[in-house]
């Protein structure tokens, strides 16, 4: 068994060798477009200038750093007025502290040198944990599918600390569960163990989960839930001085993180404030290029009266969670499903029923304080935030693993994910391109997310303008059976395709009338649906007609009400082709013009 274990270790050490060799000899800028959006332009910012400045503060010369590797720009860069005056990064600088010693050695590659390091460690431990009862086999099937058989290995490409986040949970819960599975095999450390062994198997594994915990939540708050576990666990077991030491150390961990964002900015949050982020003109470029004249205001004040909406999107959000389309775990973390199933069909022990609640506390903390972006925001792929969650599942069921379970999970990865897995890097650039086909365009849309869906990252689908003042509203497409707009009135559709849309308004809709107009092609049957509604209408050759709607109360939220719209012509047409004089190429559907009417 031993042999077969340090083959396993062989393995594994392969696997991450390869992903050395590719973060090693990447060409990270060109694959990324020579393009950096949001956290990844802030983060590579920040490194930088802890790097070459030792500091937190957002200078001319970290402009000049930054345009050398990607001369669009740091879109979407945070930043936030502190002490004196000065401009400082405004994000956690837990994962810029950690990665820039790589990033010093390897240039922008430095920060995938550190990835594969955490990644490697995963691996080693997650092999570790369940060769305990398992074949060493089962073991390596077991990790490998918890990070190749979701997107969490996407992350790994990005400049983000999600697969940093990922890394500390599940070392966290790594520490704390490993002492403990050992003792239920019978398996007490000796006298001849090595000393790695040994403090995995001391209180000093769970002082260290404790620790690093704190640096945890000072990279994402809500992993404060990390400490449900990690307290209770010990107040049932009746040991009340570890569990304050426990406590001591977590609190130590975390207001050294916080306490020094305080005294190097001036503010213990680094995200509240006067905080903006900047798009394409940036503070200090130029003498009349200042801060207060720039950007728009992105803080955390009054998070509250702004981001709490009515407890009935509690509901909605939970359902969307698990399956919704564009951040489901069901389908883009199918592993994390199969575990939770094996946990209930199981014996359960307490450090079990410990880490349900834990995993469950983390997700209603960002459905109810994050519910119009519990997703990480409309440039991500799926739910970025949920990596911080993710390893609660693996560690949640029996340490027995379900061969059928691990099956499964690959089933699923290959009919939802396979394409995201095969092309990482298009599909982060473009995070919406797999829901544009079968079998995402069954699944539900998250409503909720209307503002961040990652369609919203083509600006042409986004926020486009129907209607007439002062009765105006706003689409948001969800696929590509659209053209871009040149007609000011309306859209045409994508020849015979149909075209999925949300109408976004401020008001009540009472009734929706669609003017239509029909390509070239005679005998057209165009269909329109409206909140479950369906209408046909049969046009002939460039010929016009109408259809109205009754839409009902559609979604809404606060002010916000959201109504589902689908429209499609039966036949295409690229008048080029088609028409002696023809001039237009592009394949036409059906243009149509929404005219809205309010409720008096």
């Amino acid at each position: 068994m031993e042999r077969e274990k340090k083959r396993g270790i062989f393995i594994l050490f392969l696997i991450s060798f390869f992903f050395l060799g590719a973060s090693l000899f990447i060409n990270l800028p060109a694959l990324q477009k020579y393009f950096l959006f949001a956290d990844e332009a802030i983060y590579y910012s920040m490194t930088q200038s802890l790097i070459h400045d030792g500091d937190l503060e957002y200078t001319k010369k970290d402009l000049y750093r930054y345009y050398q590797e990607f001369p669009s720009g740091p879109l979407g860069i945070f930043l936030k007025k502190g002490k004196n005056e000065k401009i400082f990064f405004a994000k956690s600088y837990a994962y810029s502290l950690f990665t820039s010693p790589f990033v010093k050695l390897f240039g922008p590659n430095g920060f995938l040198v550190f990835h594969t390091i955490l990644l490697f460690l995963v691996l080693v431990m997650g092999f570790t944990y369940f060769s305990l009862r398992n074949p060493p086999l089962t073991a390596i099937f077991t990790i490998l599918t918890f990070l190749f058989a979701s997107i969490a290995i996407v992350y790994f490409f990005w400049i983000t600390p999600d697969f940093f986040n990922l890394f500390l949970v599940f070392t966290i819960l790594f520490l704390w569960l490993y002492k403990n599975q050992v003792r239920q095999v019978e398996n007490e450390p000796s006298e001849k163990e090595n000393i790695l062994l040994r403090f995995l198997h001391s209180d000093c594994s769970d002082y260290l989960a404790s620790f690093l915990a704190g640096i945890a939540v000072f990279s994402k708050p809500p992993n404060i839930v990390l400490m449900i576990p990690l307290i209770l666990y010990y107040l049932v077991k009746k040991k009340f001085l570890k569990t304050t030491i426990i406590i001591a150390v977590f609190l130590i961990s975390t207001f050294a993180f916080w306490g020094a964002n305080y005294i190097i900015t001036g503010d213990w949050n680094y995200q509240g404030g006067e905080r903006r982020t900047f798009y394409f003109t940036y503070p200090l470029e130029k003498s009349n290029l200042t801060f207060d004249n720039l950007g728009s205001r992105m803080t955390s004040e009054a998070y509250w009266s702004r981001h709490l909406l009515p407890p009935k999107v509690i509901f909605y959000n939970i359902f969307y969670y698990f399956w919704g389309r564009y951040a489901g775990i069901t389908w883009y973390f199918p592993a994390a499903i199969v575990f939770l199933v094996l946990f209930f069909c199981a014996k359960k022990r307490i450090h079990q029923w410990l880490i349900l609640s834990a995993l469950a506390s983390e997700i209603l903390i960002y459905i109810i304080l994050m519910p119009d972006n519990y997703a990480g925001g409309g440039g991500a792929l799926a739910n970025r935030y949920f990596l911080n969650i993710y390893p609660f599942f693996l560690f949640l069921p029996s340490i027995e693993k379900s061969p059928k379970g691990i099956l499964f999970s690959w089933l699923a990865a290959s009919l939802f994910i396979s394409q995201i897995l095969l092309s990482p890097l298009l599909h982060s650039h473009y995070p919406a391109t797999h829901t544009k086909k079968f079998p995402f365009k069954l699944l539900p849309v998250e409503l909720t997310l209307i503002n961040n869906l990652p369609t919203n990252t083509n600006p042409n689908a986004f926020r486009q303008e129907v209607g007439k003042k002062p009765n105006i509203g706003w689409l948001h497409f969800l696929d590509d059976n659209f053209h871009p707009r040149l007609e000011p009135e309306g859209f045409w559709t994508r020849g015979n395709h149909a075209a999925e849309i949300i109408l976004k308004t401020y008001y009540p809709v009472k009734e929706l009338i669609f003017h239509l107009l029909n390509n070239p092609r005679f005998r057209n049957e165009i269909t329109v649906e409206v909140e479950n509604q369906k209408k046909k209408i049969i046009l002939g050759r460039n010929q016009r007609g109408s259809l109205s709607f009754l839409p009902g109360k559609g979604f809404k939220m606060r002010a916000v009400h959201l109504y589902r719209i689908k429209i499609k012509a039966s036949k295409g047409s690229i008048p080029y082709y088609e028409e002696e004089q023809g001039k237009e190429r592009r394949f036409l559907g059906v243009f149509f013009e929404i005219e809205i009417i309010p409720e008096e």
